[in-house]
Formats: structure tokens, sequence, C-alpha cells
């Protein structure tokens, strides 16, 4: 059975495809805190609501950080984004958003540990790309507008995560000594 398959059920997977991913680090980080191994939540975005009439719309009301911040035993910061890829080749660096970019700059400068969790919808697989890996193909990219095949951090530059003792997505496995 999937991991997916695993953390939501058949009839949510249908009419929520974009939150399963979402849904299943939620799901880690219930089985991290069960543990006590780390404390690590969702940040929310804060949205306007604008009423006219009986037309009502939301926008965010600017730019977040990384979608999870936590603390993991020992006192080590860590935070990351969620991003899904219907590529087989990578994860697009059209997908971070610039202010993803400084933020991960910025924590790996105060020695946080920073990263991004990416699945690969065709694989049906999970990596986590470390942050100064991030930071070298967009840097590179940015400096390289137009050229072909820099425009994506390649499978090969990311570390697969998996299931692993009771957690259902283990991502923090080798990155803070777990």
């Amino acid at each position: 059975m999937s991991i997916m398959a695993e953390v939501c059920p058949k009839n949510y997977r249908m009419g929520n495809k974009g939150m399963l991913f979402e849904e299943e680090i939620k799901k880690a980080n219930e089985g991290y805190l069960n543990r006590g191994i780390a404390l690590i939540q969702k940040i929310s975005t804060p949205w306007k609501v604008v009423r006219r009439g009986k037309s009502v719309s939301a926008f965010p009301e600017g730019k977040s950080t990384l979608d999870f911040r936590g603390t993991v035993k020992g006192g080590i910061s860590i935070s990351f984004d969620a991003k899904e890829t219907e590529e087989t080749v990578g994860l697009p660096l059209k997908n971070i958003a610039p202010h993803q970019i400084e933020y991960i700059r910025n924590a790996l400068g105060v020695m946080e540990v920073s990263f991004i969790l990416c699945y690969m919808k065709k694989f049906n697989k999970r990596y986590r790309i470390p942050g100064q890996t991030v930071l070298d193909y967009w840097d590179y990219w940015q400096a390289n507008k137009g050229k072909r095949g820099v425009n994506f951090i390649p499978v090969e530059d990311m570390v697969e995560v998996r299931s692993k003792n009771g957690i259902v997505l283990h991502y923090l496995e080798g990155l803070v000594g777990l």
C-alpha cells in the first residue's frame, strides 16, 4: 500500500489532489510529536477577505515564509516547503517563489536547517532537497536565464524519503542525526 493510501481515504483523494502531500507531511509531523522527536507545524498564510455585495473573495495578505517550521529534539530549528510536480527530470525552479529562496538563504545564514520536500507524482516518490542545493541551482538559474537544462533541480541531487519506524514520511532521517 502506498503512503498516500495510508494517509488519505479513497474519497478524499479524488477531490483534493493538491492537499495529499501536505496531509502526508502533517501525519509525519504527528508521528514525530508523539515520539518526542520534533514539534513541526504548518505555517498558515494570512488571508484578507473582501466582501462586495453578495460576492466574497479572499487574497493572501502578504508573502509567507515556508510551509512548515519547527524544532527537532536538541533545539535544532528547521523550516521547509512542500512542492509537487508532474515533471520526471526534477523540480522546476519556477515552482519556487523568490521570497521562499530569500527565506531559505536567511535561514541557512542563522544555522536553521532549511529544505524543500518534493513529491514527484509520476514516480509516486518523495524527496528532500537540502537548502544549499536549492540555493545553488537557483543562483545558477538566475545567472544563466534562457539556457536549456538549468531550470530545474534534478532528481539525482535529491534525497529520497520513505516511511520508516512508524513515521509515515521520515523526512528527518539523516538530516539532523536521526
